[in-house]
């Protein structure tokens, strides 16, 4: 009787485990394991620039270019501060910046933002539809990497504008970037704000080889429409600390402003 007893016992926990076991996750009825296949990003469309009859371009920047060095550049906004270099491999995670922030105002582009107060405004661009700010040799976190800067351009069309041409305009942007690195590789578009208007913004990847050493970056774009204008926002970094300088790119773009309505 007792033998009978557990024979039924035993045969019954192993119909309850085979059952167990076929509703795991990660197998299939015939017992072979799930394929994962890693996700991969869409590349934008190329798309045709705006029509030259309606814009006023901005002024030409080569981002590939690293013969960066305001070091000398007088910068009405900057007060040099002490920061402590790092040298050594990229740390596990990232410090937090303490940049200290000032306002920066173009009335001819009608727009302010938040910037850091130590990095340098370069001088080399028509200021009416250009500027960009380019972070001190002396406060980079990579010494013999790309140097990081800020870019903001304005677009005026002479059209309504709206979040569909700002997503166009970014395509065509993304096209003439290509051109100024070595490779770049652009992440997929996706809709965004900033300030009180629509547009798209998206993730990019570049080298750059200037002959003698290849430089490896990371960076964001994003461009909105705003009345009869297109404002883009660009931050390009050294690959390895790009999650260190987003955090100005993101207070750049919380603090956006547009003069006018």
């Amino acid at each position: 009787m007792k033998r009978s007893f557990f024979l039924f016992f035993a045969a019954a926990v192993l119909i309850f485990s085979v059952a167990a076991a076929e509703d795991l996750p990660g197998t299939t009825p015939e017992g072979g394991s799930l394929v994962f296949t890693p996700e991969t990003s869409a590349e934008p469309e190329d798309a045709g620039a705006l029509s030259p009859e309606t814009t006023t371009p901005p002024a030409e920047i080569n981002e590939g270019t690293i013969q960066f060095d305001f070091s000398s550049v007088d910068n009405p906004q900057a007060t040099p501060v002490a920061v402590d270099p790092i040298d050594k491999p990229t740390p596990t995670p990232l410090p937090t910046p303490s940049y200290w922030y000032e306002t920066y105002v173009n009335q001819t582009m009608g727009i302010s933002f938040d910037v850091p107060g130590t990095w340098l405004l370069n001088p080399n661009t028509n200021q009416d539809t250009t500027v960009q700010f380019v972070e001190p040799k002396s406060e980079m976190m990579e010494p013999d990497g790309y140097q990081t800067r800020m870019t903001i351009e304005k677009v005026n069309t002479g059209l309504q504008q709206n979040a569909a041409d700002a997503q166009t305009q970014l395509e065509s942007t993304l096209t003439e970037l290509a051109a100024s690195f070595t490779t770049f590789t652009p992440g997929e578009i996706a809709s965004a704000s900033m300030g009180d208007a629509n547009g798209a913004y998206c993730y990019y990847r570049a080298e750059y080889n200037d002959g003698t050493k290849t430089y490896t970056m990371r960076g964001r774009i994003i461009i909105v429409a705003h009345g009869n204008a297109l404002y883009q926002v660009r931050i390009t970094t050294p690959s390895n600390w790009y999650s260190y300088y987003e955090y100005v790119f993101r207070k750049v773009r919380s603090t956006f402003e547009f003069l006018t309505s």
